[in-house]
């Protein structure tokens, strides 16, 4: 009974075993491949298609979701990349936690627009998984004169504070800003602004006072915000001259004229204020003090730059004058100038060119241009420019150049009494002119 036992054994393994070379093969084979892990957005919360600010991190982190067969897969580690100049991930790897989730945190590239970043899993279905995000410019604060009372365009004497505050606002996105500081600054000598620096308010204003330089005319200060569109604001503002303090001479002194002529230029002062301002307005009374010559008018008032002015005529006989210009109350008053009468001038010129012109530089007569001198006296052509030449016309006549020259000059010494014409030898009679020797 018992061999039976074992020969019934044998032969149950015996059929369990494969023969040998049969070539067959149990269900269980190793060549058998098993399913891949698939990653993914998760199905919320994912962060993708978020908005920004270039350069800022994004409020949401991004997250992927690895699973197995639909089983959420713990311990894997997912690598992150953002796309782009500036962007970045933190961190660069992160690993699933019990829901099968990695996370990282996305800071937007410098540049405007679309931009992406990617979760990798090697192998993984689905991988790489692409976020999106939008990239919006840095809002930047502009900054204006206030809409009402900026204090813009207002006037003044010189070195006196104005008396409305220069005021600017501050928006971002249309809305004001406040504690943004401004910086302030006056130009011109003399010219300031207080405070130099001052902090936008609750409803983004920010203020200064400004006193004028010590130039009259327009001037100019500006509030600056660095980085602001609109920046720097400019205001301007005009000063008019102090009160007038002083009478200095400016022209017309030292001239000399012929009998009964009147002499070439006016007689030339300026009223100023301290810093050299003309002052408008100011009369002046003008004097000879010997007779020899005569003013006209003997009262004159102070234009806008300051000027007064008269003419000046010789008298009936020669000698040396004295006339006054006076003020009252101002430094340098009275202003003194002296003037010469004679008989006959021994010299003169005559300006050639640069144009087609011969013009007198004692009286500016012009084509022709008319001097007197005395017998014995010399007349001398300086040429401003241009190619021309003087020639005597007409009788009694005197000595001609032969050709014409661009520079330099030309003299003649008349000994005899006569009115004496001449052109130019290269323009004729479009260019004249006439000296009465006496």
């Amino acid at each position: 009974m018992a061999r039976q036992s074992v020969r019934i054994l044998i032969a149950a393994a015996a059929v369990a075993l494969p023969l040998a070379g049969s070539g067959c093969s149990s269900s269980s084979d190793n060549n058998t491949t098993g399913p891949s892990p698939q990653i993914s957005m998760t199905s919320s919360a994912s962060g993708e298609g978020q908005a920004a600010q270039v350069g800022t991190a994004l409020p949401l982190p991004l997250r992927a979701v690895v699973t197995l067969n639909g089983a959420p897969q713990v311990g894997t580690s997912v690598a992150w990349a953002a796309q782009g100049a500036g962007a970045s991930v933190s961190p660069t790897s992160s690993v699933t936690d019990a829901s099968g989730v990695a996370t990282t945190t996305w800071t937007l590239g410098t540049a405007t627009g679309a931009q992406t970043a990617t979760a990798t899993l090697a192998g993984a279905g689905g991988s790489p998984v692409t976020f999106h995000a939008t990239a919006s410019a840095v809002p930047v604060p502009v900054i204006a004169m206030t809409a009402s009372a900026s204090g813009n365009a207002q006037t003044g004497a010189v070195t006196t504070t104005l008396a409305d505050s220069i005021r600017v606002i501050v928006t971002l996105n249309g809305t004001a800003q406040a504690g943004d500081t401004i910086r302030w600054a006056a130009l011109g000598t003399g010219a300031s602004v207080s405070p130099a620096k001052s902090v936008t308010d609750a409803t983004g204003i920010a203020s200064t006072t400004w006193t004028l330089g010590q130039t009259a005319g327009q001037q100019s200060a500006t509030a600056t915000l660095a980085g602001a569109t609109g920046s720097p604001v400019s205001f301007s503002a005009t000063a008019g001259p102090g009160a007038a303090t002083q009478i200095t001479l400016q022209s017309g002194n030292a001239q000399t004229a012929l009998i009964n002529a009147v002499f070439g230029a006016p007689l030339v002062v300026k009223i100023s204020d301290q810093f050299g301002n003309g002052v408008a307005g100011d009369t002046v009374t003008w004097a000879s003090v010997l007779g020899i010559a005569s003013v006209n008018p003997a009262k004159s008032a102070s234009s806008a730059t300051g000027l007064a002015q008269t003419a000046i005529t010789a008298g009936s006989g020669a000698g040396q004058d004295t006339i006054t210009a006076t003020a009252t109350g101002l430094t340098g008053s009275p202003v003194r100038f002296t003037a010469t009468v004679v008989a006959s001038l021994l010299t003169d010129s005559v300006v050639v060119g640069p144009g087609i012109s011969f013009t007198s530089a004692r009286n500016g007569t012009s084509n022709p241009a008319v001097d007197t001198i005395g017998v014995g006296g010399t007349m001398t052509w300086v040429w401003a420019g241009g190619d021309h030449g003087v020639g005597s016309t007409g009788s009694p006549s005197f000595t001609s150049q032969t050709s014409a020259q661009t520079s330099g000059t030309y003299q003649f010494t008349f000994t005899s009494a006569g009115t004496y014409t001449y052109d130019c030898i290269i323009h004729g009679t479009a260019m004249t002119g006439r000296i009465v020797v006496q």
